[in-house]
């Protein structure tokens, strides 16, 4: 079951081999993973340790 982030939550995924920060928009707790949005046309799936939470310091 997928615990760690819920929707709405920011997080950082490796799209290709830069990080981007993106938005949890769902869960698939069938297949275990995170539907990830980056922009309105870009989105992928994710599992759970391929993730990392986005904090407010890492902005700067």
């Amino acid at each position: 079951m997928l615990t760690q982030y819920k929707i709405g939550d920011l997080v950082f995924a490796k799209l290709g081999t830069t990080p981007l920060v993106g938005v949890v928009v769902y869960k698939d707790n069938k297949h275990s993973r995170y539907l990830i949005r980056f922009s309105g046309v870009q989105q992928d799936y994710y599992s759970e340790d391929e993730l990392t939470p986005f904090t407010s310091k890492q902005k700067n």
